[in-house]
């Protein structure tokens, strides 16, 4: 049975808002992202996506050995006893599936929402004792100060130069939060959480802390019907070193050797990841994964950690940094990783084109040192970064030494 890949990328945003329309913008997206999903598809499978520069970019792809996947034209080509497997299983995405015939496995709606809630991650990492001192949720912007005094305290930092992050109860890639310094506010974030505050919702307030290494754990959780139910541990995948640029935009991963005695931090190089704090992490990622199993859960889950500098200067862990309970650009870095990575440290960077020619990188799909993953334009338009398979951690390496945060 051929599977048909759904890339909706916005699919937080069709968990917030059950009346959302999706914009030129979010569109475009969409497209440009949707081809990534080729990392997970088998001889025959589909992209739910029609479009004559991705159905090249597939043929000449094949050639070089990616798998023989087409696209999907949106209309008007029925593919009878096919399995849906989106980016999130949403409503649009089930609604989809349904209309077409095909099959789908995915969770509970009700289920998919609260896993990717902040309220369920925020709740674990207080549970579990992960949380940065001073996060806290609010429903007021009086209490967005009294949580700004309170934490300066607890950082020793004066007020007036605290810096700080409020997230909105769904989020994706940066989004659906605001950033601020002090407790006097400008009219865009004041708006920005008054908005957020009278949609029914809580946001939550944490310190901005100095990242030292971010890690992204990959989990698939068992179906319920699958033989061992709910005994059956969730999986993990993998885990990889989350790359992240100056702006806080994602850059890439990086596979993690968990045989490794120390695992270097790549932003922070005085910083080492010991075994014994990777292990702790991933106890606690797989404590949340058992509560998203409880909670009905079944299918992938991605859940970013990060060691910080704590209050006593110290590093500090932060286990349960954000839950996605859907596809994730790291398991895609582990799929890729699958596929072609010969090396035990290899990296998946997602780039403008433009950053790669400046470092004079000749990306293409049959280079095994720099195997470009997706194509240079979708729909007529050149797209916003393109992805590229580093194997060699000296090549990496080099090109990752002033682009990272902090």
């Amino acid at each position: 049975m051929p599977r048909i890949f759904y890339g909706n990328f916005d699919f937080e945003h069709e968990l917030a808002a059950p009346s959302y329309n999706r914009s030129k913008q979010l569109e475009r997206l969409n497209a440009e992202l949707s081809i990534h999903l080729l990392a997970f598809a088998d001889d025959g499978d589909r992209l739910f996506y029609d479009d004559d520069s991705l159905a090249e970019f597939l043929t000449d792809a094949a050639t070089a050995g990616f798998p023989n996947a087409q696209t999907l034209a949106l209309v008007n080509q029925p593919i009878p006893d096919a399995e849906l497997v989106p980016w999130g299983w949403s409503r649009p995405a089930i609604s989809i599936g349904t209309s077409r015939g095909w099959s789908g496995n995915g969770p509970a709606h009700g289920v998919v929402a609260i896993v990717n809630s902040r309220t369920f991650s925020f709740e674990a990492e207080q549970r579990l004792d992960f949380s940065i001192p001073g996060a806290v949720r609010i429903d007021s912007i009086e209490m967005l100060e009294v949580a700004i005094n309170q934490a300066g305290n607890i950082w020793n930092r004066s007020v007036e130069e605290f810096d700080w992050l409020l997230k909105a109860e769904f989020g994706m890639s940066g989004r659906e939060r605001v950033t601020g310094t002090g407790s006097q506010l400008e009219d865009s974030q004041a708006g920005w959480i008054r908005r957020r505050l009278n949609s029914g919702g809580g946001l939550y307030f944490e310190p901005r802390v100095e990242p030292l290494c971010e890690l992204s754990s990959q989990w698939l959780i068992p179906r319920p019907d699958s033989g061992g139910g709910l005994s059956m541990e969730p999986d993990l995948i993998g885990t990889t070193q989350l790359l992240v640029d100056r702006s806080g935009q994602y850059l890439g991963s990086i596979l993690v050797d968990r045989s490794s005695v120390v695992i270097p931090s790549i932003a922070v190089s005085e910083f080492s990841l010991s075994r014994e704090n990777l292990d702790h992490l991933l106890q606690g990622a797989r404590s949340v994964a058992k509560a998203a199993q409880q909670a009905g859960y079944h299918g992938p889950l991605g859940i970013d950690s990060m060691v910080y500098r704590g209050v006593d200067g110290q590093p500090a862990a932060r286990a349960i940094q954000d839950v996605n309970a859907r596809l994730t650009m790291g398991r895609i870095a582990l799929e890729w990783f699958r596929r072609f990575a010969k090396t035990d440290r290899p990296a998946w960077l997602l780039v403008p084109e433009v950053w790669l020619d400046e470092r004079g990188v000749a990306a293409a799909l049959d280079n095994p040192a720099a195997r470009l993953t997706s194509p240079r334009a979708v729909a007529g338009h050149p797209v916003r970064r393109v992805g590229v398979l580093i194997d060699d951690r000296d090549d990496w390496r080099k090109l990752l030494t002033t682009d990272l945060r902090p």
